[in-house]
């Protein structure tokens, strides 16, 4: 067993004992030590605890918590009754404080590109030594940004002695295995210490140490409160019993049960110190609410009051009478009601990027009071780049003057990054397309937030990306962004009937370049140069067209706005972009002509369900329009009876509905079951287009956002033609 003496991180800042601050002369009252142990969602019985503790008035004059009885106790410490945590613990999104990656709508501009070629999020690093992995599988970045909402009170206190209860955090040091008590500094960075779940949150680099959770060296931390001075201990114990095993038990039963060794084996150390005058409360929680069970909250405050109801008498003997517990509560400091002025900002910046580009992106104006949302806001631009372990901050005051400081964190295993994608199409008729991505990221690769990106991709659709992209200026809104690339695409032609006829191949090369300017992470504007040459040549089945070469030279005006959560399988959000091409004989092209296209998506969620209409209007001049530049059509939400690239059109418009419902979220991760309905027309320039009848499509489909990138499998029909079955993985469009 680990040891578990406690290695105490700071003084307490005057001789007296933090459960005795404030004690006048004479004041003999004994002081009573609340200590909340770990276990995960079992912890939510900690709330009912301390509802029954108020309601009966008994005084809590300090506390100590480890893991999740941190997380409660540093917030009851803050000076919130047991009822606003209650609310605060309600409205937590659970899956996202269990999520790094950055929200889709809050991410750079151009990490909203990367889905465009249908890139796993996941980015491991690689280097010298090989490919590198993170720590843990989270940084903590969300559960961070939460815990400094909820101590924003008492975020300029320093001593936890000061708070209205005295606290005290426990946690693991890594490199020795003994407890860490946290008693000043940051209190959300020691609550974040004390809930770092090894192998699922990674390490909190806190004063030279480095620093897990507390529950490994000393889950229920009565010596802490002893420490602080408590006469009398209250312990709440709500960790996992051991389980009992047999020869069917598994591996990752052996490491679980190991794990449990530890933590039950330290709550019995600290129970046998225990006198008669302590409490020791166990809520009987069982099998009923699991270390993961964020969604049985109500259980465990129904569990957690029965435990309190069971030690009723020996709590009695410790209630103040009213008068006395109101003059308790008013003694106690009392956390500010209005935000301070912040009076400067500064960065402790350790990653690759300028001051400059980071300030500009945070946004704090000073003089004016905290507005916390606006803070997080500024991070989330920052973190949104998606290349950082953290963007945190931390409220100080110095001199009289309050101010943020403001921590950027890379990736230990960056600035390299392996990049990998998978496509995978299938018609179960015949057409079944399969390409591997692999690629390395260098980002950035100067301060200014430069990045270099090479890719290959092999299977059926080989091809080779280069890619450079360089933020000019000095806040980094205004960017270039250049690329060649060389690519052999497949594509099949069908017979009215939608059989299919022939295959090509398409080998063609080329390269653009762009201007664009960056409006936060809400979209951006670019100006486009492109060259490409290229050749079709038949595959297989009976020739369609004569096999052709062709060129392409444009000058391309993009215009884009981007809060959509997700490309592939939208809930909530809004898209909306607008495009300008000219292709010349001047800039390399085969024809002159003009394109010009409108694409625009709403979407909306209401719990489970969420509904999404979008509208689809793309033009062409009345010049010939050869075949590379026409509009491929098919698939969602792109006449949904097609099979993707099966129609070839010079103009179309389309108006579509959906629905969706989410079955369950894995790891965040949605699968929905959904269904769309179409509605549009596509004509050439040489037909009557009053003679053409828009045509009814309609679609469903299983959708998951899968590891391997967004998961369909669909089946589409049109009026007046057969259905046909679709299997998409991570294929962009």
């Amino acid at each position: 067993m680990l040891a578990t003496a406690p290695v105490f991180a700071a003084d307490a800042g005057d001789d007296t004992p933090g459960c005795r601050r404030g004690a006048t002369a004479g004041d003999d009252r004994p002081r009573i030590g609340l200590v909340l142990g770990g276990g995960g969602a079992r912890g939510f019985a900690h709330v009912a605890v301390l509802k029954e503790l108020e309601r009966q008035r008994i005084p809590v004059d300090c506390i100590a918590g480890t893991s999740f009885g941190a997380l409660v106790g540093g917030m009851y410490a803050s000076g919130m009754s047991a009822d606003e945590i209650e609310a605060a613990l309600r409205g937590l999104d659970w899956g996202a404080m269990f999520e790094d990656d950055v929200a889709r709508p809050h991410r750079s501009f151009r990490r909203k590109r990367d889905d465009d070629l249908s890139l796993l999020s996941t980015k491991p690093g690689i280097g010298n030594g090989g490919i590198r992995l993170a720590p843990g599988l989270l940084a903590g970045e969300q559960a961070m940004l939460m815990l400094e909402r909820i101590t924003e009170r008492v975020a300029t206190t320093d001593d936890f002695d000061d708070l209205p209860i005295p606290f005290r955090a426990v946690a693991t040091d890594l490199n020795t295995g003994e407890a860490a008590v946290l008693g000043d500094g940051n209190l959300a960075s020691a609550m974040r210490a004390s809930l770092s779940i090894p192998g699922v949150f990674r390490p909190v680099a806190r004063d030279g140490t480095f620093l897990v959770d507390g529950g490994l060296a000393n889950q229920l931390p009565v010596d802490v409160v002893r420490a602080m001075g408590a006469d009398i201990v209250i312990a709440v114990d709500v960790g996992s019993p051991l389980r009992r095993l047999d020869e069917s038990a598994g591996p990752l039963d052996i490491v679980d049960q190991i794990s449990g060794f530890m933590t039950v084996g330290s709550a019995r150390a600290q129970i046998a110190t225990l006198g008669p005058r302590d409490v020791l409360l166990r809520p009987d929680l069982g099998d009923e609410v699991t270390t993961d069970g964020f969604d049985q909250l109500e259980t465990a405050l129904r569990i957690g009051k029965e435990a309190m109801r069971a030690e009723s008498e020996r709590l009695a003997a410790l209630a103040l009478g009213r008068d006395d517990y109101r003059e308790l509560a008013a003694a106690r400091p009392v956390p500010a009601d209005t935000p301070p002025v912040i009076a400067f900002v500064r960065l402790d910046n350790r990653s690759r990027y300028s001051d400059s580009m980071l300030l500009k992106r945070l946004d704090v104006p000073l003089g004016e009071p905290l507005d916390s949302q606006r803070v997080q806001a500024g991070l989330a631009r920052i973190y949104g780049m998606d290349t950082l372990e953290l963007a945190t901050y931390d409220v100080v005051e110095e001199d009289g003057r309050a101010g943020l400081v403001v921590t950027v964190v890379p990736h230990g295993y960056g600035p390299n990054y392996l990049e990998t994608g998978l496509s995978v199409y299938s018609d179960f008729n015949g057409d079944f397309w399969f390409s591997l991505r692999a690629g390395v990221l260098r980002a950035p690769w100067n301060d200014r937030g430069g990045e270099l990106r090479g890719i290959v991709q092999l299977g059926d659709e080989p091809g080779l990306l280069v890619e450079a992209y360089q933020p000019v200026g000095t806040d980094g809104e205004w960017f270039l962004l250049g690329s060649a690339s060389v690519e052999s695409p497949r594509f099949s032609a069908y017979d009215a009937d939608g059989e299919r006829i022939a295959t090509y191949r398409a080998p063609n090369w080329g390269g653009e370049i762009s201007l664009g300017r960056e409006y936060g992470n809400y979209g951006a504007a670019l100006l486009t140069l492109r060259r490409r040459e290229g050749h079709a040549e038949l595959e297989l089945g009976a020739p369609v067209v004569n096999e052709l070469d062709y060129d392409q030279g444009e000058a391309e005006l993009a215009v884009i706005f981007d809060r959509i959560d997700s490309t592939w399988l939208p809930r909530a959000g809004d898209y909306g972009s607008f495009t300008a091409r000219m292709s010349r004989t001047a800039l390399g092209g085969d024809a002159d002509f003009e394109q010009y296209g409108l694409d625009l998506l709403r979407a909306r969620a209401l719990g489970k369900h969420s509904g999404f209409a979008g509208l689809r209007w793309h033009v062409s001049s009345d010049d010939p329009i050869p075949v590379p530049s026409q509009y491929r059509l098919g698939g969602l939400t792109r006449f949904a009876g097609y099979r993707p690239n099966e129609r070839l059109a010079d103009n179309y418009w389309l108006a579509y509905g959906g629905y969706t419902y989410e079955l369950g979220r894995v790891w965040n991760r949605a699968a929905v079951l959904g269904a769309t309905l179409e509605y549009g027309k596509a004509w050439d320039l040489l037909g009557d287009v009053d003679a053409i009848d828009p045509e009814i499509h309609g679609s469903l489909y299983f959708g998951f956002d899968s590891w391997l990138g967004p998961l369909q499998l669909g089946y589409g029909i049109r009026e007046g033609g057969e259905g046909i079955f679709l299997l998409e993985l991570g294929r962009p469009r």
